[in-house]
C-alpha cells in the first residue's frame, strides 16, 4: 500500500514528470528530429493525462478568458508576421526539420502548443508558480531542440519562445488556463505557420 501511494505522489510531483520527459528526450537523441518531437510532445500529454488522473487542474473556461488569449496572441503574432515572415518561415523550418506545411500545422497547432501549455501553465505553473514554470520550459525547449539544432539557433529558441512562455504564463494567471492556450495557438499559427502557407500561396497565384 505504501509503494502505491508513493508511486502516486511521484507522479503527482511535476519535477518528477519533467525528469522522466527530459531522460526519455535523451534517450531519443538517435531518433530523426520530426519523429522525436511527435513522441516528445506525445509523452507531454500522456504526462498530463497521468497527472489528472489524481490532481486537479483549473481550465478556468469561458469564452471572454478565450477571447482575451486570443486576442493578445493576435497583438503578438500579428507585427511578427508582417515583417519578417520569411526570416520566420527559414527558422521554423529549420527547427522542426521540414517544410512541409500541413505536417508543421499539425505539429505546433495540434501536438506542441496544447501539450506544452497544459503541463507548463497548467500543471507546473499551478502548483510551483509563473517563473519555476517558465524555467521548467526552457528546459524543455532544450530537450527538444538542441540536440538537432546548431547552438545559435536553439538559443535562439530559448529566448523566444521563453518570452512567449511567459507572456502565456502571465495569460494563464490572470485569466485562466484556456486563455493561455488560445493565446498560444494563434501565436502558433501565425508565427509558425502562415510563413511557410504564403510561399505556397504565392506559386499557386504566381
Amino acid at each position: 500500500m505504501k509503494r502505491v501511494t508513493g508511486f502516486q505522489a511521484s507522479f503527482s510531483d511535476p519535477w518528477f514528470l519533467l525528469l522522466l520527459f527530459t531522460a526519455l528526450g535523451m534517450g531519443t537523441l538517435a531518433v530523426k528530429q520530426p519523429v522525436r518531437l511527435s513522441l516528445l510532445w506525445t509523452a507531454l500529454a500522456l504526462l498530463s493525462v497521468v497527472y489528472v488522473s489524481g490532481n486537479k487542474v483549473q481550465m478556468s473556461y469561458t469564452l471572454p478568458n478565450v477571447g482575451r488569449g486570443l486576442l493578445l496572441g493576435l497583438v503578438i503574432a500579428v507585427p511578427l508576421l508582417a515583417f519578417l515572415a520569411n526570416p520566420l518561415r527559414t527558422f521554423n523550418e529549420t527547427l522542426y526539420a521540414t517544410n512541409d506545411v500541413a505536417y508543421l500545422y499539425l505539429q505546433v497547432c495540434f501536438a506542441a502548443a496544447p501539450a506544452e501549455e497544459f503541463f507548463f501553465r497548467g500543471i507546473v505553473q499551478q502548483k510551483k508558480g509563473l517563473w519555476p514554470a517558465v524555467g521548467a520550459y526552457g528546459v524543455a525547449l532544450l530537450v527538444l531542440f538542441l540536440p538537432h539544432t546548431p547552438l545559435p539557433i536553439a538559443l535562439l529558441v530559448l529566448v523566444a519562445m521563453g518570452l512567449v512562455g511567459l507572456v502565456c504564463g502571465y495569460v494563464a494567471a490572470k485569466h485562466g488556463l484556456a486563455a493561455a492556450i488560445a493565446c498560444r495557438l494563434v501565436v502558433a499559427l501565425l508565427v509558425q505557420v502562415f510563413p511557410s502557407f504564403f510561399v505556397i500561396l504565392r506559386m499557386l497565384f504566381a
